[in-house]
């Protein structure tokens, strides 16, 4: 389906324009003639960056306001409308598309799946709200889902600023010797026959290296072949796949990353199940809040697994590399027909368990790296003070 932009008369030969959504031109024709409207003008909309880029912060916020007005009595439509006060002009137009498609009596999940705005999540929650009248509950479960993702990956973000940072310095600490220091202390040792020390020698060495690798990534041939050999890969599944797989195995970060993704996966599945998604369903829609190609493509599996073997935990465990604590745990939850209930218990003991291990590494990534730049410095100032101690020594 898509959306036509138009300019019409109406009965009393005024100008009005809008959107309305259609599978053709002469539907839309069609659909604005039942509305009493003469077209003047029609063309198919372009997609703008909202439709092209999936959900944003904002749409945590949209999502949050509609399940509080639901909350409060007002209509799927009333919503709708007063949802856009708060919303720029061109997520306004958006809310429009919907609104459209709502009038044409076409239902909210379909039209939200035309446009990919939104992940498949929400349109999965809606599905069973048409049926069920459950939309505040929709909104407000998706709303859930993406903070905490977004707050996850906030944390993390912050909690590697101080570690990046002072690798920033040691490295424009390093950069700074060899650039500007270096190259003098090296011509005034060799014009006066300083006997070198080991330290010297290794520095200036490592500065030597430094330096030649400098020059290759500033060399523009290099830098373009680079960038387009990096940007041609990217394209590649299997090499994406490669490299989303490569995100688990760094260290300490690449298994914090993983039990995230599985403890956003698991409360997914949880709330789904609970809203009444069938367990092919949940696990279907509970791979599309991963944002990682490896593991999404992983999550695909399970619903395949369940569907042929109908072992839901050992479907998840195998798939999602869930370790044996979760495992047992669903396992419990599946026999005792509790999988919600135990699925949601897992998922938080994954994120408390990922919380304690960030606090951990940036209660020690600080004071290794300033252990780190404080021997760099140490050394540094040995390698030129040495051999000026020492000669001054010989001519005393």
């Amino acid at each position: 389906m898509h959306t036509y932009q138009f300019k019409a008369l109406n009965i009393d030969g005024q100008k009005v324009q809008g959107t309305i959504p259609a599978n053709s031109r002469e539907q839309a024709i069609y659909g604005l003639k039942l509305k009493h409207l003469q077209p003047i003008y029609l063309q198919k909309k372009q997609l703008s960056w909202l439709q092209r880029y999936h959900s944003n912060i904002w749409t945590i916020d949209w999502t949050k306001d509609m399940g509080l007005f639901l909350r409060k009595g007002l209509s799927l439509l009333e919503s709708l409308q007063v949802s856009k006060l708060r919303l720029t002009k061109k997520q306004q137009q958006f809310i429009n598309i919907l609104l459209d498609g709502l009038y044409a009596g076409l239902p909210l999940s379909q039209i939200i799946s035309k446009h990919k705005v939104f992940p498949k999540l929400l349109v999965g929650l809606l599905k069973v709200a048409e049926s069920t009248g459950q939309y505040a509950e929709a909104f407000e479960d998706f709303a859930l889902l993406k903070k905490q993702e977004i707050e996850f990956f906030k944390q993390l973000r912050t909690s590697l600023q101080y570690p990046i940072l002072l690798t920033i310095m040691i490295f424009t600490m390093i950069l700074g010797f060899n650039e500007f220091l270096f190259p003098v202390v090296l011509d005034f040792f060799k014009s006066n026959n300083f006997e070198l020390t080991n330290t010297t020698i290794f520095f200036l060495k490592f500065a030597e290296i430094l330096k030649n690798t400098l020059k290759l990534f500033t060399n523009i041939p290099v830098l373009l072949i680079l960038s387009l050999g990096i940007y041609f890969s990217s394209k590649i599944t299997k090499v994406k796949y490669l490299l989303s797989w490569l995100f688990f195995k760094l260290p300490f970060l690449g298994n914090i990353y993983l039990e995230t993704l599985q403890s956003l996966y698991l409360k997914s599945f949880s709330i789904l199940l609970q809203r009444g998604h069938h367990i092919t369903q949940a696990a279907n829609y509970s791979a599309d809040i991963i944002q990682n190609d490896y593991l999404k493509n992983q999550s695909l599996l399970v619903e395949k697994a369940i569907r042929i073997e109908g072992k839901i935990s050992q479907a998840l465990a195998d798939f999602l590399s869930l370790p044996k604590p979760i495992y047992n745990l669903l396992l419990t939850g599946e026999t005792t027909a509790q999988l919600d209930i135990y699925g949601d218990i897992c998922s938080q003991v994954l994120k408390n368990k990922c919380e304690e291990k960030l606090k951990k590494i940036l209660a020690w990534t600080g004071p290794i790296l300033v252990s780190i730049m404080g021997i760099v410095m140490i050394l540094m100032v040995i390698a030129v003070v040495v051999p000026l101690y020492d000669q001054i020594a010989r001519m005393d």
